[in-house]
Order: structure tokens, then sequence, then C-alpha cells
């Protein structure tokens, strides 16, 4: 009873409080100047939710830590036990918190929002705003091999939509505000707020014009600088460059050819492996527990593969090769460090996105961001490495390594411009601005090649409700039962021409249904030829409907969408479509011209914030 009268509180405080002011604030200042406020404030929040992300994985971290000191007090060797299980323990935990905070519908990936944006639908569980963070800090904080940066967009994204849906902004609106939050946990996790903006306008809301980009850059630049003021100024990945070598930009194409198949293969290891894992294992626990165990194994034999990896990515930038061998004290048998730093070179490039898959699909949360990075800058030091070996030319080794960042990212995700953006402000590599877009530009141009779709993309695309077409994309969102034209007139298959004729000159409708007793689309009659019929008066006495019917060409569901429409309209070439459901029911006509002035509408709405 007193949690029911809080809630009628709220309400009315919501009501007469907060929406007048809304009102009067779009009144008095206009709706734009509204949603840049909101993208601010939204930012703001999504760079705590950011902060709090990110220390929670560290407190994790170091409470893993510790974890596997104490039992080397009871054994010399016991903490090998600790840190063998300690994987399952956060796939665990994640686990737990998704089926508690998620349910069944829990979404790891960026794929059911970017399919959902596309869709122009917004509305996102509140309970998003924390369960992602939660369910991804446990996971990578106990060593899982993922990134943080899924979740945080995902946060971001919840923030974003919910804020919108509390102060009832206009729908039209709700997508650029969702995009707002993704765009501030990219800057506020990474430090990055272009590439924030740019990821957002690139990879979830690539319909949107310029004008969109204004409050996704407040909302991105808030979002930088609270996250500096929370976590301090530091840069996220101390990396060495130097100025690039006119002589070394050969291998940067070369380079950049070579990320794009490392990109390939992990988009497609990692279906394989997530197929893989929930075709063979069906059930949630079988997967958790075989999938927990190959992890747990793959991560004791190879712990540079645990975590987000950007400790490691800066030995890479240090040269530091020792210090990856000694990463890895049970290959010590391996009688030299030259052999153990090939075969770890060798299980990164290939085994990274396994583990990555196995930590999210198998019960965990988390990205493909991190891993991506982390393959990507392995891949550029081989290739350097391989490159100087062969004595053709020096390579400048860690400029190499920022570039395969570069390279692999845009090969995975397909954001050339956030890929670019990204590496050159997480490392500071501005002076690599130009090799980074040569590898970013080849790698993308190549990856498209031999796999048409990024990772996010490629399941929606190859199920037919995702697509580059614009014009096909903004027809997809509305379905055929929304723009039904229901007025028309039922003609039987004996109706004498006479009275279809006394029937055209009272109504202005071009097309005719011809329906049986149960409802049921046996054809349609067009006004082009009882037209024709009506120029010679003998025959009207002799025909009947049945004589005019033409076959229903193209006929759709009511569940189908307007792209689908469109293709039936250009195959049949017909301006009018019939629409029956599965049994055959008559439900109505669509017509060609009321959905072209529909789509000039949305191409509009979508050109303006």
């Amino acid at each position: 009873m007193v949690a029911l009268r809080w809630k009628r509180i709220f309400l009315r405080i919501h009501r007469r409080g907060i929406l007048r002011a809304v009102r009067f604030w779009q009144t008095r200042w206009g709706e734009r100047s509204l949603i840049v406020v909101l993208a601010i404030c939204i930012g703001g929040v999504a760079a705590v939710a950011a902060a709090l992300l990110h220390t929670l994985v560290v407190k994790l971290e170091l409470f893993g830590i510790w974890l596997t000191q104490a039992p080397k007090q009871v054994h010399e060797y016991a903490w090998f036990a600790v840190l063998f299980i300690l994987p399952m323990l956060g796939l665990l935990g994640s686990f737990v918190v998704q089926r508690f905070l998620g349910g069944p519908r829990y979404a790891k990936s960026l794929s059911p929002l970017i399919l959902a944006l596309n869709r122009k639908r917004t509305n996102i569980p509140a309970v998003e705003m924390i369960n992602h963070m939660l369910s991804s800090a446990i996971s990578v904080g106990f060593g899982g091999s993922a990134g943080l940066e899924a979740p945080s967009v995902l946060t971001g994204a919840a923030i974003g939509a919910n804020s919108a849906s509390f102060l009832h902004i206009d729908r039209r609106h709700r997508s650029l505000l969702l995009g707002c939050g993704s765009a501030a946990a990219i800057s506020a996790i990474f430090d990055s707020p272009i590439a924030g903006v740019l990821f957002a306008a690139e990879v979830l809301l690539p319909e949107f014009s310029v004008s969109a980009l204004v409050p996704m850059m407040m909302s991105s630049a808030v979002a930088a600088v609270v996250s500096r003021q929370i976590m301090g100024d530091t840069q996220f990945i101390l990396a060495i460059n130097a100025p690039w070598q006119a002589n070394a930009v050969p291998c940067y194409f070369l380079c950049g050819i070579f990320c794009a198949l490392v990109g390939v293969y992990v988009i497609k290891t990692a279906y394989f492996t997530g197929d893989w894992l929930k075709h063979k294992f069906r059930n949630a626990w079988q997967r958790l527990f075989v999938g927990g165990s190959v992890l747990c194994v793959l991560l004791l034999l190879f712990p540079m593969m645990r975590g987000q990896g950007y400790l490691y990515i800066e030995k890479l930038f240090a040269g530091d090769t020792a210090g990856l061998v000694a990463s890895s004290p049970l290959l010590h048998w391996i009688p030299s460090e030259t052999g153990i730093l090939v075969l770890l070179l060798v299980v990164v490039l290939l085994l990274k996105v396994v583990v990555s898959v196995l930590t999210v699909d198998a019960g965990g949360d988390g990205g493909i961001f991190a891993p991506s990075m982390f393959i990507g800058a392995f891949a550029g030091f081989v290739f350097a490495r391989v490159v100087n070996l062969t004595g053709l030319i020096q390579l400048q080794e860690y400029n190499f390594v920022a570039v395969g960042m570069c390279g692999v990212f845009t090969a995975v995700m397909r954001a050339p411009l956030t890929g670019i953006f990204l590496i050159a402000e997480v490392t500071g590599s501005y002076i690599l601005l130009v090799p980074l877009m040569i590898v970013s530009s080849v790698a993308w141009f190549t990856a498209r090649l031999f796999e048409p779709n990024s990772i996010y993309r490629k399941a929606l695309a190859e199920s037919n409700l995702l697509s580059e077409d614009r014009d096909l994309t903004m027809l997809r969102r509305l379905p055929v039962r929304l723009n039904l034209m229901r007025n028309y007139h039922v003609l039987k298959l004996r109706d004498p021409l006479k009275k279809v004729i006394e029937l055209v000159e009272r109504t202005p409708e071009e097309i005719f249904p011809v329906l049986d007793d149960s409802g049921k689309l046996l054809g349609v009659v067009h006004l082009e030829k009882i037209l024709a019929v009506m120029l010679n008066p003998k025959v009207y006495e002799l025909l009947v409907v049945f004589d005019l019917m033409d076959p229903p060409h193209g006929m759709v569901s009511p569940d189908d969408d307007l792209g689908w429409a469109m293709a039936n309209f250009e195959k049949y070439n017909l301006n009018y479509l019939p629409v029956c459901d599965a049994d055959g029911i008559f439900h109505g006509f669509i017509a060609k011209a009321p959905i072209f002035a529909k789509y000039r509408r949305m191409v509009r709405e979508a050109d303006s914030f």
C-alpha cells in the first residue's frame, strides 16, 4: 500500500512537474535545444556508468590476484588451481546476473541493438542500465577474455533510450539520444571522444545526416571530461611511436591486406565457434560447464589471453618480447625463448577469438572490441617482424603494432573512420594518421571481398533482416498491415458486367477484389479492363466478372514489410497489391503512391534531428 502511494506521488510529480517543464522548454527555446541539453546530460551519466564499470573490473582483478597469492602458503603450486578456476567463477557469476536481471532474452551483442535501431524500436528495459555492467565486470574481472566496450555501449544506449522515454521525447529523436548514450560510452571507456561519435555514426546510426552528429559530439565530449575527472588523465595504452618512413608505404598497403585476412578469419571463426557451441550443447548449463572448462584450460596455458590484454599490447609497443615469454610459465619446458614467442604469436592470432567467443557464449559477457585490437596489435607485430627477418627493409615494429590494431579492427567492425581515430586516440599515435588511413582503407576494401558484412551485421544480413540499401532499410521498418486500404467493393464471380459498370460510375476505385463466400481472394478486376469493355455496349449482357478477372499477382501478407511489397510492385509492374493471410483470406490492398509519400516523409525525418 505504501509502495503504491509513493508510485502515485512519483507519477504526479512526473506528469505535473517534469513533463510540464519539458513542454515549456520546447515551446520557449525549441526542440533541438532540448535534444542538445539531454545529450549533454546523457553523456555525463554514461561516463559515470563507464567509470563504475572500469573501477569494478579493476577491483575484481585485484581480488583475483589476492586469491591466487593466498594458496601459496598452503602449497607452492596451489595457486595454479585458483588461476585455473577463476574464469569459471566469472562465467558462473555473470550467468547468474544475466538470468536474474536480464532474463532469457539477454542480449550480449550489439546485433540486436543495430536491428532495433534499424526498425526504429527504441524501447530498452531500464534494467539494462545496470545488468550489462555487473555481468561483464564479473566475467572480465575474473579473467574472461573479452572487452568492456559492447556492455558499455548497451548501457549507454539504455540510458539514452530510457531518458527519452521518461521525458516523452518525440519518437523521431529517440534513436538519436540512444546514439548519444552509445557514443558517450565509447568516449568514456577509451577516453576517445572522436571515435565515440564516429562509432555511433558508422555502426549504429549510418542513415543519420551530418547534422545529427552535433548532439552526439556534445555527449561524447562531456563523457570524456567526466571520465577524466573520475579516472584521471592517463594514456589508455602507453605506446611508442616515431615518424613514419616514406620507404615503408608499400609495406603499409601489404599490412592492410594481411590485417583484412586476419579480420575475416576472426569473423568466420567467431560465428563457427559460437554456432558449434550452441548446436552441440543446447542446454545453457552444459554450455557453461563445457565451454568454461575449455576456456579455463586455454587461459591457464596462455595467461596473456586473459582479460582485455592491454598490458601485453604495451609490451609489444615497447618491444618487450621477453615479457611476453615470461607471461606463460607453463611453456618454459620449451628450450628456446624464440620457440615460445613464435608459439604465443601463433596462438594469439588463431585462438584469441576462440577464447573470446567461449567467454561470451559459454555464459559470460563482453565485447569483441578489445579482442580485435589485441589480435590486430599482434598481427601488425608479426607482419613487421617477418619483413625485418627477410632483410629487405627495416620496419619500425611499434608503428606496425598501432596500424595493425587499426587494420584488424576495421576489417572486423567495418568502421574505417572509427578505427583510425580510435587507435590514434587510445595510443596517442596521431603522428601515424597517414599510415592508419592507408591500412584502414585497404583492410576495409579487402575484407569486403571475402566477407561483405561486419561481425555485428553478418547474422542479420544472412537472415535477410538488414540491408545496406538505405531505401530498403527504411521501408523494412513498416509492416504492410499498417498501410492497408480497407475501402473496397467486393465482386463475385457471377456478377454481371452491368453491375460492375454501375459500381465504377459511383466510386473512384481502380481495382476490385473478387472473393468467394468465405472471403478468400479469387482474383482482381482492374479499372482499365472495365473501361476497355465499356467501349463495346453489345457485350454488356454477355460478360460476367469471371471474364474480366485477372490472377492476383504480387500477393503479400499483412506481416510482410514494405520492402518486400515494393519488390513485388517492381516485379509485376503494378500500382496495387492484394494482401491476404496464410489461409488466403483477403484483407485489403496496398497502393504504391502512398508508400512513396511515406518514404519521402521518413527521409525528411532522418535528415533532421
